[in-house]
């Protein structure tokens, strides 16, 4: 077998709502389960501890800190990981498992699609996320930078293939939720802004929004969703004004 034993990680943090999906989409095809856990208050833990997950706190200090310090729980060589919010369509979850018999690469690049209600399956010809999301950590490994969540080499010829099928991505549970998050990471967007000593004009502030919206919406097709879609490129094009403008306020709320 190429893939002996597979480690499945992820990070969560107030998850019981969706949880429960993902580790059921996973758990016939790893041998793992390692939940990293931030100081959930909800049913997080009993939930991962019913699927057999170790689970672990661990304080949060960036997505890159948390995703690397979990990567480094796994027992096993080859990881998968997956967010909380992400489940494995049943056909990826067989791809990954003909992988595990007959894979030749070091690592595998995971398509996710974001969903919204009323859809089944994440659709294919809206953009989507790809990144190396199933590796063998002697080949590639998490960067561990502050706030990406990025993959990078440990072997300079570590080698890389594509899983046809998606991940979809449950980010959405209402207008309220992602209003919240989006808050939260324009926050921490403008804080690693300004500690990497960045130097954004403010007349960014005035196209920001607008350039987003057509790239996500026209561009990334996500007008293909409906309402949903625009709802979504809409959110989304706000949380990239809110980036620059609390960077802005960061350098001005103290001169008057």
């Amino acid at each position: 077998m190429y893939i002996d034993k597979l480690s499945l990680y992820i990070i969560a943090m107030n998850e019981e709502k969706r949880l429960a999906k993902t580790l059921a989409s996973a758990k016939d095809i790893v041998d793992e389960i390692v939940i990293v856990d931030s100081g959930s208050t909800d049913r997080t833990k009993e939930i991962a501890e019913s699927f057999g997950a170790r689970f672990i706190y661990h304080e949060w200090e960036s997505v890159g800190h948390q995703v690397k310090f979990a990567e480094e729980q796994c027992k096993y060589k080859w990881v998968l990981r997956l967010d909380a919010d992400e489940v494995l369509q049943e056909s990826l979850a067989e791809e990954i498992s003909q992988i595990k018999i007959n894979g030749t690469k070091d690592g595998y690049i995971l398509r996710r699609g974001d969903m919204f209600p009323g859809m089944k399956h994440a659709n294919p010809y809206v953009k989507h996320y790809k990144e190396i999301r199933l590796y063998n950590r002697d080949a590639w490994t998490m960067s561990g930078r502050l706030g990406h969540d990025d993959v990078v080499k440990v072997r300079p010829n570590a080698t890389h293939g594509i899983c046809r099928h998606f991940i979809d991505h449950y980010s959405f549970i209402s207008i309220h939720q992602m209003i919240d998050k989006f808050n939260i990471e324009s926050d921490r967007l403008a804080e690693r802004a300004v500690i990497q000593e960045k130097n954004y004009s403010p007349f960014r502030l005035v196209f920001c929004s607008t350039l987003e919206f057509l790239k996500l919406y026209i561009l990334g097709r996500f007008f293909l969703l409906g309402w949903w879609g625009f709802i979504h490129s809409v959110n989304v094009s706000f949380l990239r004004f809110m980036k620059f403008a609390k960077f802005y306020e960061h350098y001005h709320k103290d001169t008057e």
